[in-house]
């Protein structure tokens, strides 16, 4: 018998991958998305489980964390480094747990950073600049965050927007040379000379250890937030680099 109970809003292609290991592993009482009425069922679960669209987030989390309801939320947690702290203080200040998927960190590969790292990660699909930043790079730098929680950024350097996202990151002794691609039949991850690809079941083994409170959730806190405040720095690299283009298409 399942000791918790949980919900699920979001019913899209990752919250049905969601829908089926929570069910294995917990009691699953409702699913709903976004625009549907659930906020009268949360007083019934011990977890509610969010996985929808990326832009939908901060309200959804908002509206939990005022009904006192542990929260797993999936990647990012917000767009923007500003609202998600929000989140992690309101959900302090209510006293339920916040949790953000970090898949990757489950996988307990052993990489060596060197003085330059390059982390490429390539597939099939469409999305843009800023879509492979909140899909691909927010898992990627939970890597970073360990080795260079301390270390100031020098310099963050655009290299291409065009056909995929390519940019460099300059840490005081360490450089990360970032290349995420949707125009290649094969699916490639690596970081350095590891292959962070696996058949593995890490979903189910993160789902469990945080309804279990098996994990660090300040820790995850703190990678969730550096992920955010990097991606907000790049962002704005990248706007400046597109305005750059236009203007000397233009001249």
């Amino acid at each position: 018998m399942h000791s918790k109970s949980t919900g699920l809003v979001g019913n899209g292609k990752w919250g049905k991958i969601i829908q089926k290991k929570i069910s294995s592993i917990s009691k699953l009482h409702f699913i709903a998305n976004s625009k549907s009425k659930y906020l009268d069922k949360l007083d019934k679960i011990d977890w509610i489980f969010i996985a929808t669209p990326d832009h939908t987030h901060f309200n959804i989390v908002n509206k939990c964390i005022k009904k006192k309801v542990n929260i797993f939320c999936e990647k990012p947690l917000t767009k923007t480094y500003t609202e998600s702290l929000k989140l992690f203080q309101r959900a302090k200040k209510n006293k339920i747990l916040l949790y953000v998927d970090e898949i990757q960190s489950f996988l307990k590969k052993k990489i060596k950073i060197k003085k330059y790292n390059y982390i490429t990660r390539q597939k099939k699909g469409f999305g843009n600049p800023k879509d492979l930043l909140f899909r691909f790079a927010y898992h990627d730098f939970y890597y970073l965050y360990e080795k260079v929680k301390n270390d100031k950024i020098s310099n963050i350097k655009i290299i291409d927007i065009k056909d995929c996202l390519e940019f460099k990151i300059d840490f005081e002794k360490k450089t990360f040379h970032f290349y995420y691609s949707l125009d290649s039949e094969k699916r490639i991850h690596n970081f350095n000379s590891i292959n962070l690809l696996t058949k593995k079941d890490i979903l189910s083994k993160m789902i469990k250890d945080v309804l279990n409170e098996k994990v660090d959730f300040k820790n995850n806190k703190n990678k969730s937030l550096f992920a955010n405040k990097l991606i907000d720095k790049i962002i704005k690299k990248i706007w400046k680099f597109h305005y750059k283009i236009q203007l000397f298409i233009f001249l």
